[in-house]
């Protein structure tokens, strides 16, 4: 990981990553910031962590784990197995 301490006169350049580097950016002494790369299946994600929506089916899906109220993968095979035959 490098680290930059930032500055306003500082250009751009100097703090973009190359290629699979992470950047650190420093004012004052204090880690104010981290820089990665970043490729489209990231941004998909990033997305989707964000979204009200996939948050709350997370927390149900947790929820339901807790509570026991999970199926077992072979029993969700045989449903769908089932379903197919129709």
């Amino acid at each position: 990981m490098r680290r930059v301490i930032i500055s306003p006169k500082r250009p751009l350049q100097e703090i973009l990553p190359e290629k699979d580097e992470d950047v650190l950016l420093v004012r004052d002494g204090h880690a104010v910031a981290l820089i990665m790369s970043f490729d489209d299946d990231d941004l998909e994600w990033y997305a989707r962590e964000r979204d009200p929506t996939f948050i709350e089916s997370i927390r149900r899906a947790r929820e339901q784990a807790a509570k026991g109220q999970t199926v077992k993968h072979e029993e969700l095979m045989a449903e769908l197995d089932r379903r197919d035959a129709k």
